[in-house]
């Protein structure tokens, strides 16, 4: 009996304190501290290059709620200041490697997609500057924040991708060595222009062969095909494209041989007569009028830049929290380095591009070769016949 009782005390102590316990506020959010983004990418073939320098927001509204508040992840000029320092690596003196600095401005921007994040105007930061490859860049954000214990700065250094020019100004052009530009080659087997249909058919593969660079890693490449709507009644023109994806391929920081990726020229046509609508005939009120021309790019990013992009890329395992990664000191996010070219200069679109042979252009707007009597074809899209690109009318455009 008296351990009974002892039992049925014990019980009704516990209850009321678990009742008191109930009338004690709970702050479920933890001591306000201020986390700087960073997202930096520095590209030698670029004069301008631009910034985002966040703050992670905190507050006791839903976190799609506190997105869509204005400034709320923007830092204010009187909270933050930041430079950019032109480092020589070669001298190992903090102070005396310092060749170059510039204070980074700011501008609103209004490129970003409508979604749950605040999207009318963006903060973004940028310097003006030619790029040296043989020099380090150091981002530094020194803040004054009056909720911090003391004055935070945030760091992040990076190397430059590219190969010094022989010149020594400037940088080296990485360049599509196959297939190659009209009249730059004497072999017959490397030709100018691209060469789908051999003898009827498809060739089984084509090759896709690119200089490399100091520094690079990974090294992504892939081509546009482009075609143009023309309105019959207005002569509204309207542009669009295909993507067609090459493949990644990753190196050695020291690696600076060819890159070579081997493609099925098939799949070319297949994917077009999968992803573009068929063309009225009959009462069509435009022509679509397809480029001679495809655009190849090559998109190589430095080490710091490709880890980043492999740790984040969605996980495939059971356990999906995945681990973060960032190059910033007393910040996250990444400072780092690319590089992205192609194979169409704006200012002279219609010589560097390169070209269909006969053959592969016909293929494309009659499918009167390997198509011939298949329901998969590519002259239901309705394409006409270009001018030649590299031609003095530029009328692939």
């Amino acid at each position: 009996m008296v351990r009974f009782r002892f039992i049925s005390l014990l019980f009704l102590v516990l209850t009321i304190v678990s009742i008191a316990g109930c009338e004690t506020e709970i702050d479920i959010l933890a001591p306000k501290r201020d986390i700087t983004v960073v997202y930096g990418i520095l590209e030698p073939n670029k004069t301008k290059h631009y910034f985002r320098i966040n703050r992670s927001f905190r507050g006791e509204q839903a976190a799609d709620s506190l997105a869509g508040e204005a400034g709320i992840t923007e830092y204010s000029d009187e909270e933050m200041e930041a430079f950019i320092v032109e480092l020589n690596p070669a001298i190992s003196d903090s102070s005396s490697a310092i060749t170059r600095t510039w204070k980074l401005n700011s501008e609103y921007v209004k490129s970003k997609d409508a979604g749950i994040f605040f999207s009318d105007s963006n903060k973004v930061y940028f310097f003006e500057a030619t790029l040296d490859v043989t020099k380090h860049y150091r981002l530094v954000c020194q803040f004054n924040l009056p909720d911090e214990e003391s004055k935070k700065k945030v760091v992040a250094e990076t190397s430059i991708i590219g190969n010094q020019a022989t010149s020594g100004e400037g940088i080296e052009q990485v360049s599509l060595l196959s297939p190659r530009l009209v009249g730059s080659s004497t072999n017959e087997g490397d030709r100018a222009e691209v060469d789908f249909i051999a003898n009827g058919d498809y060739r089984q593969s084509q090759i896709v062969r690119w200089s490399g660079v100091s520094g690079g890693v990974s090294y992504t490449s892939y081509y546009r095909f482009y075609y143009t709507e023309v309105d019959k009644n207005t002569d509204e023109r309207t542009r669009d494209s295909i993507l067609f994806t090459i493949g990644t391929k990753r190196f050695n920081p020291n690696y600076t041989g060819t890159v070579e990726y081997t493609i099925n020229p098939s799949e070319f046509y297949t994917t077009i007569a999968q992803n573009i609508d068929d063309y009225d005939f009959d009462n069509a009120d435009f022509d679509r009028i397809a480029s001679d021309t495809l655009q190849y790019f090559l998109e190589i990013a430095d080490n710091e830049l490709a880890t980043y992009i492999e740790v984040n890329q969605p996980s495939t395992e059971i356990l999906q929290e995945q681990p973060e990664y960032t190059n910033v000191t007393n910040g996250i996010g990444i400072f780092a380095s690319r590089l992205v070219v192609s194979t169409r200069d704006k200012e002279a679109e219609y010589k560097s591009g390169r070209v269909f042979k006969s053959a592969s252009l016909e293929e494309l707007l009659y499918s009167n070769q390997v198509n011939l009597d298949k329901s998969l074809n590519t002259s239901t899209k309705g394409f006409t016949r270009p001018g030649r690109c590299n031609d003095d009318l530029k009328s692939c455009r």
